[in-house]
């Protein structure tokens, strides 16, 4: 979240808190109170650090600072000397050109740039380069398109202290023409990655309301923005921009979706994920989650709004299509509440994630089947800290999803036993089965190339106070076999209800509100 250009009073239910607390929680510590005083399990379950990157402090402002990140495999070309003949005589040595797949990530920084980091050796990483962009959030997405291998890297308004326009993405952007360096506004930089040690900026979209989360259409043509605007700060049209970037040197916009307004923080879009074909996209809007015909993805239009009271903050939606032994298939879709903008109330856990079954027709009228959270109890490692819900990602093959919870660390979810929530049969919906939190965790998002319900794999953190970590999980005796060490989470929406109802209402002030914008710390 950012800061809004106005705040006033409000008070928030703690049915927004209390919606993310699983069952057995405690009913204090949501905001003000006072938490329990009990001892964060710090126990790793299933999952082992195998490796730390530092992010360096370039701008003096602070190391790590980590953000988003993301995967992709691209082939390296590299030349090397080889000798000619036997190798005895005088003939200069002749050059041999090799091509190898490499796996990287892309993980974003508030002010330290974008960091280039070769995972092809899992439990080795190796920064290889840092495309130096000082800017804010830095929400990160990988794309290809004929041959080339592009990154788009977000600039959002509100993040002035995080922003410097001498780094090199500004310069580059000035020397293709769009605009004075320290004159460029918030935006979208567009850099070439496909040689990876050597990122370019190729391209820039504006975006005067700022670029809080971007997201490229499959097809790499068009790219949806989310700016993330809250209530107090809208202006003129709400809605998602839309533009075609085919040609990166003057990308244009060709729609704007209008989003219904809805009581609450705000009802911009936050974040936008596609399916995997493009015909559909979903907006974490805030107050809302919209499913959008994205069957011409220059003519976006909306099919339907979801507001959920138990939300606080829609900040992620993707949907999973799991296949019922019955019923065939049935098409889920997760939300996740990042709770009060992930403000530090002191104690584990708060938003989690919500589950609504939207196959068919129910796309128009989504039904709730159910919510998830960790079942981590206790006080946070500082006051401040937060520990809700955030950044998530869907292996939909392997029915496997990685999810960050910043100091309540990171943790892999096994996702098949949605299947039996289609039969009107809970059964166990969410299982958490491999956990890891460290005491300074502050982890924004975590991610893997690929991963193995039935093996061992790899996935990447992006910490703000630690940088990049490298985890290894082990599910070798198959996701569902792997105990889950009494963290099952999972309550029907008719529990959800009654949990809430047991919580106390609480006053959030002014000043709450404002820290509940700022980056954690």
């Amino acid at each position: 979240m950012r800061p809004s250009r106005s705040l006033r009073r409000s008070r928030l239910l703690v049915l927004a808190a209390a919606a993310s607390l699983t069952a057995g929680f405690l009913p204090v510590g949501s905001i003000g109170l006072a938490a329990p005083s009990l001892t964060l399990a710090d126990t790793p379950h299933n999952i082992e650090h195998v490796a730390n990157i530092q992010y360096e402090d370039r701008y003096g402002t602070r190391p790590n600072q980590g953000s988003d990140l993301e995967f992709a495999t691209i082939p390296v070309v590299t030349e090397v000397q080889a000798p000619r003949g036997n190798g005895k005589g005088k003939a200069p040595p002749r050059v041999v050109t090799t091509t190898e797949d490499r796996t990287f990530s892309f993980a974003g920084s508030y002010t330290n740039g974008l960091h280039i980091i070769d995972v092809t050796i899992p439990d080795e990483p190796e920064l290889v380069a840092v495309y130096d962009c000082a800017i804010a959030q830095g929400d990160v997405q990988v794309f290809e398109r004929d041959g080339r291998w592009l990154v788009a890297y977000t600039r959002d308004s509100g993040y002035a202290g995080a922003t410097r326009t001498e780094s090199t993405c500004f310069h580059e952007a000035e020397a293709l023409g769009f605009g004075p360096a320290a004159e460029l506004g918030p935006g979208t930089f567009i850099a070439d990655v496909t040689d990876p040690t050597a990122p370019r900026t190729v391209s820039f979209v504006s975006f005067p309301k700022g670029s809080h989360n971007q997201t490229v259409h499959p097809s790499g043509d068009y790219l949806y923005n989310s700016n993330s605007e809250l209530i107090t700060s809208v202006v003129g049209e709400v809605g998602i921009e839309v533009f075609d970037i085919r040609d990166l040197s003057a990308p244009e916009q060709v729609a704007f979706l209008p989003l219904p307004i809805r009581p609450g923080l705000g009802t911009e879009s936050h974040d936008i994920t596609f399916n995997r074909d493009g015909t559909r996209a979903y907006s974490a809007a805030l107050s809302q989650t919209v499913i959008i015909d994205t069957t011409d993805p220059a003519a976006p239009e909306l099919i339907s709004s979801i507001v959920d009271p138990m939300i606080n903050v829609e900040h992620q939606s993707d949907p999973v299509t799991i296949v019922d032994p019955i019923l065939g298939e049935r098409d889920f879709l997760i939300i996740e509440d990042e709770f009060v903008g992930a403000l530090g109330t002191g104690q584990c856990p708060n938003g989690g994630v919500h589950v609504y079954d939207i196959t068919g027709d129910l796309e128009q009228d989504p039904v709730k089947v159910g919510y998830w959270n960790v079942a981590l109890f206790g006080p946070t490692t500082n006051v401040t800290d937060s520990c809700t819900a955030h950044v998530f990602e869907i292996h939909e093959d392997e029915q496997l999803m990685t999810i960050a919870f910043y100091n309540g660390g990171v943790r892999v979810v096994d996702l098949s036993g949605l299947v039996g929530v289609a039969l009107g049969d809970v059964g166990v919906g969410m299982r958490e089965v491999a956990s890891f939190r460290f005491e300074d965790a502050n982890t924004w998002a975590v991610k893997a190339p690929s991963v193995d319900r039935d093996g061992v794999f790899h996935i990447y953190g992006n910490d703000q106070r630690r940088g990049f970590d490298a985890y290894e999980v082990d599910l070798s005796g198959g996701a569902e076999n792997a105990t889950t060490d009494g963290r099952d989470g999972w309550l029907t929406p008719e529990e959800l209800e009654l949990r809430v109802a047991s919580l106390p209402a609480v006053d959030v002030t002014q000043a709450d509100l404002f820290r509940c914008m700022l980056p954690s710390v």
